[in-house]
């Protein structure tokens, strides 16, 4: 959603959204061209429609290349986009637009998506709080709206004199009198502008939310793009409910922004508050300074967090499954070092996955990963213990993640696993959790087979595919892989969740961040090849961001079985423990909904279960790993029992058992969650 280039190439510019609408190409839709405004509608799988409005910095574009605001934000993650396109600022009061868009909402256009979203700032802002009126339900993003611009009803506004001439007798006039038969209506503003803080007060309802945005000015969504929080902002506005724990842990990014010091600095003078304004700025420089030296050190310090939270080896453990200090390697140059296959990884972090982990360890081992870099944290069924056990057989690195309340326990690890000998030494390595198992669909399934079947490549990428309960509720002691067998259809895209992307990766210097889904990097790396699980090439704007799938993502090769639900009784267990990154989101009935999909059947990892019986067996035969692996089970059921014995637990056991079962279409989530009166 980044800024518009309006500039005029030479040779004619061919827009994004064609490649889709052309002939031949993937989407369905239309474009309306009309004199006052364009409609460009993509239809993608993903049951979301966003509806946006262009602003007044777009009404002069002319270029052949231009799209709707938010085209690029609603392709990547392949929801549908309805896209005004405004040619004159006239605040949409337009007699045929508004006819246009009533006629849609007679005719069902808005029907059949799980949750219709308008967005728009300023101008569109208005519109989209105005035309959202005409869908009852539909969602708003609306940044720096005006109410309206009737000056009988706001004579105070002074701004935008072409807007306040048109035609305010029309329908859809006063968009803070259309408020009351939406869903979630999200005003985003500053509250020290004078204007849009009149404009704002003039909304009011229990489906008002506003979210103060404060020092950005009229430039809020540019605010907000500029600290890296206007996508995020409106993915979770999109697909989950905004609170405000959420919205202003993302806006803290302001105190890194320049433009939000001077702001700030000039709101003090404004005042006559000079001597606070000088403090203010010489705090601001004093903290930039800090922030950008430990960026400038952020390996160093991630290995002496690393240090201060390993345990002491005292004995080196046998090769290969782990790594010793003299064959630690410098991490890797894309483009001048041999490349190897040799030595593959995994990072996870885990809390309470204690029954679980071994025949986790045992699978993956059996595909050819020969370390596990395992971190834990506040466990309580002594899934530490038996990382530390895995650890003193050679099996594993065990690593007790400490990290400071608030903070997410996956990312603190990945920031320190960077500097881990086992990252260091890998050829190969990949974050993944212990619900998610490997699926290599080529040669003897292992990776070697894959890496000769992707050819030569840095990274690859594999796409989540989600497996449901199966109608499993009671917990058993029982391979995941091998009785866990319903699933979404290969081809599903209709939840963005399961269009999630794991990524194995080679170390190397340009390697900036190690996230959770996808490596991060300082620019393009130069010669740096990443595939998709078919072998194709990624596509470029992948190496600026994006963790999800793309619609022609091939999973040919691979792809990464995400049992992320478990049975009904250790979803309990899984609830009760909380997450390991987004760990302000409770795994409620609407993870349930999204993630316990069980359409079809799909046994391809059944056939694997007899390889990792024998790694397994003969991990049991260890006398103390296997009595911590049944005490794990034993605290498992035990507190699956003490769960259900409370009410509210009690039903929500019930409750889940009734959603989504074996061979049936997924429910429509939104309508689930207001038919059991969940906001």
């Amino acid at each position: 959603m980044a800024e518009q280039d309006t500039e005029t190439p030479d040779a004619p510019e061919i827009p994004l959204w064609f490649d889709e609408l052309r002939p031949g190409g993937d989407a369905e839709g239309f474009l309306e061209r009309r004199l006052r405004h364009s409609l460009l509608f993509v239809q993608r799988p993903v049951k979301r429609l966003l509806v946006t409005f262009d602003n007044l910095s777009n009404v002069s574009d002319r270029s052949p290349g231009r799209e709707p605001w938010a085209f690029k934000f609603a392709k990547d993650i392949n929801i549908s986009h309805l896209g005004v396109m405004a040619h004159v600022a006239d605040w949409y009061r337009d007699s045929d637009l508004i006819e246009r868009f009533q006629k849609l909402a007679d005719e069902g256009f808005f029907e059949g998506y799980d949750r219709v979203i308008f967005a728009g700032v300023s101008m569109g802002g208005y519109a989209a709080i105005a035309f959202g009126s005409l869908v009852p339900g539909a969602h708003v993003i609306s940044v720096n709206p005006q109410s309206t611009l009737d000056t009988d009803i706001v004579p105070w506004e002074t701004r935008y004199e072409g807007g306040r001439r048109q035609d305010w007798t029309l329908p859809l006039s006063d968009a803070s009198e259309l408020t009351a038969k939406l869903g979630r209506v999200n005003i985003f503003f500053d509250p020290y502008h004078e204007l849009d803080k009149q404009h704002v007060s003039r909304f009011s309802g229990d489906n008002i939310h506003v979210f103060n945005c404060r020092h950005s000015s009229h430039k809020t969504a540019v605010f907000l793009r500029k600290i890296n929080a206007l996508k995020p902002v409106m993915q979770v506005a999109i697909f989950d409910k905004l609170d405000e724990v959420e919205f202003y842990r993302l806006y803290r990014g302001r105190r890194d922004l320049r433009w939000y010091k001077g702001a700030v600095v000039a709101y003090f003078r404004e005042q006559g508050r000079d001597e606070l304004a000088d403090r203010f700025g010489m705090a601001f420089r004093k903290r930039l300074r800090r922030v950008q030296r430990q960026e400038d050190h952020d390996d160093l310090q991630a290995s002496e967090d690393v240090d201060a939270t390993s345990l002491d080896f005292t004995s080196p453990p046998p090769e290969p499954t782990t790594v010793s200090a003299t064959k630690l390697a410098k991490t890797r140059n894309v483009s001048d070092v041999e490349k190897s296959n040799a030595r593959c990884a995994i990072v996870t972090t885990m809390k309470n996955e204690g029954p679980f982990m071994l025949e986790w360890v045992a699978f993956h081992r059996t595909l050819g990963f020969q370390d596990f870099l395992i971190y834990t944290n506040d466990c309580e069924d002594g899934t530490d213990k038996i990382a530390q056990r895995l650890e003193e057989l050679g099996l594993a690195n065990h690593v007790d993640n400490k990290f400071k309340k608030g903070a997410s326990p996956q990312r603190v690890a990945l920031r320190r696993a960077l500097a881990h000998d086992v990252y260091k030494s890998a050829d190969w390595i990949m974050c993944a959790d212990c619900d998610e198992f490997l699926n290599i669909r080529v040669g003897d399934g292992t990776l070697s087979a894959l890496f000769d079947a992707v050819g030569q490549a840095d990274a690859i990428s594999f796409c989540w595919k989600l497996f449901g309960c199966g109608g499993h509720v009671a917990y058993r002691d029982e391979f995941i892989h091998e009785n866990f067998t319903w699933s979404a259809p290969e081809a599903f895209r209709e939840k963005y969740r399961g269009l999630g992307l794991k990524t194995i990766f080679r170390p190397s210097e340009a390697i900036r961040k190690f996230g959770v889904h996808r490596p991060k990097f300082h620019n393009r790396p130069e010669g740096f090849v990443w595939k998709d699980a078919g072998g194709k090439p990624m596509p470029e704007p992948y190496f600026g961001t994006g963790w999800s799938a793309y619609a022609k993502f091939d999973h040919s090769f691979a792809r990464l079985h995400h049992y992320a639900v478990r049975s009904v009784d250790s979803f309990l267990v899984k609830r009760d423990r909380g997450r390991t990154n987004h760990i302000d989101r409770d795994q409620g009935v609407a993870y349930w909904a999204d993630m316990n999909l069980n359409m079809e059947e799909d046994v391809s990892l059944v056939a694997a279960a007899g390889r990792t019986r024998t790694e397994f067996d003969a991990m049991m035969k260890d006398k103390e790993l296997r009595r911590l692996h049944y005490e794990a089970c034993a605290w498992h059921r035990a507190k699956v029992t003490a769960l259900k014995q409370n009410k509210e637990w009690s039903s929500f056991y019930d409750l889940l058992q009734t959603i989504n079962k074996r061979g049936e279409a997924p429910v429509n989530r939104d309508k689930l969650l207001e038919d059991l009166g969940v906001e």
